[in-house]
């Protein structure tokens, strides 16, 4: 049976997810390159086999194919694909029965008819997809709430810049409040951190988003840094769309001054009224 190899994005449970498959973000897709280049062509696919638990489901991997001379401008999508009725559909929406019975019972009623409808902000369920050592098979890994709100309990003690900056776990393996598992799960989320912010580094060359230059460059180094947008100890999302790679000093202007991140605008808002916008964003925009 293929194990997880490479983490490549985080998902937040929806409707779309428990009954008919996920997007791939723009973020990740060069990832592909060194597992299956030829999805990152227009109008490729492929059937996939997907990992969960011990089971395998059958999906397609798919680069939709759009009329390209219609719509010219329009941005490839890559979707992992499968129908309502499939086996990892039942699946899905058996691990996250809490998810599921919410989104039914909020999407019946007259009100949200033809709505997308959010989870509740009380539910904490979602998938982390990974790349296996087989091209035909990628891995899910089915996060529940429960699972959320123990892990939780563990990082409501730690600062998030603690987090964010430790490097190689030790805070983790030292914490007196934590578990033997949850300092496991703590040090595997700063490994999965440290694999995506590297990836976004590199995607940007080692820009800072806010302003378009490479810090340092002319002292021959590029320094900067991975900043969660939704703090990780409180959402505990690593997906790509929640993480921007910043210059240490606007890092720490963030974190003392907590500016809300205007995601229609690309900006941080602050009390003050000062807008702090970012050049680069590529990576946060929807599929």
């Amino acid at each position: 049976m293929n194990s997880r190899n490479s983490f490549i994005m985080q998902k937040r449970v929806n409707w779309s997810l428990l009954n008919h498959g996920l997007a791939i973000p723009i973020s990740v897709w060069k990832l592909f390159e060194s597992w299956d280049a030829d999805i990152l062509n227009h109008g490729k696919f492929k059937k996939i086999k997907i990992l969960i638990g011990n089971e395998l489901f059958d999906a397609t991997l798919v680069n939709q194919n759009f009329n390209q001379v219609t719509h010219p401008n329009h941005k490839d999508i890559i979707q992992i694909r499968y129908s309502e009725k499939s086996p990892i559909a039942k699946r899905l929406q058996a691990l996250f029965l809490q998810s599921y019975d919410y989104l039914r019972t909020e999407r019946n009623k007259p009100e949200n008819f033809h709505k997308q409808v959010p989870l509740s902000e009380n539910i904490h369920e979602d998938v982390r997809v990974y790349f296996t050592d087989n091209p035909n098979v990628l891995c899910f890994e089915c996060n529940t709430t429960d699972e959320y709100e123990q892990l939780a309990k563990t990082l409501s003690h730690i600062p998030e810049e603690i987090y964010e900056t430790e490097n190689d776990g030790s805070f983790f393996i030292h914490d007196k409040f934590a578990s033997i598992k949850e300092r496991e799960r703590l040090v595997k989320y700063r490994r999965i951190d440290r694999s995506i912010i590297e990836k976004l580094k590199r995607h940007y060359n080692y820009r800072d988003e806010i302003t378009g230059e490479k810090i340092g460059e002319s002292f021959g180094e590029s320094v900067v840094e991975a900043h969660h947008i939704d703090y990780f100890t409180k959402s505990q999302n690593n997906d790509t769309t929640n993480i921007i790679i910043i210059s240490p000093n606007f890092h720490r202007i963030i974190h003392k001054n907590n500016p809300v991140f205007n995601r229609n605008k690309f900006q941080f808002e602050f009390s003050n009224g000062e807008i702090v916008k970012l050049k680069l964003y590529d990576h946060l925009l929807a599929n």
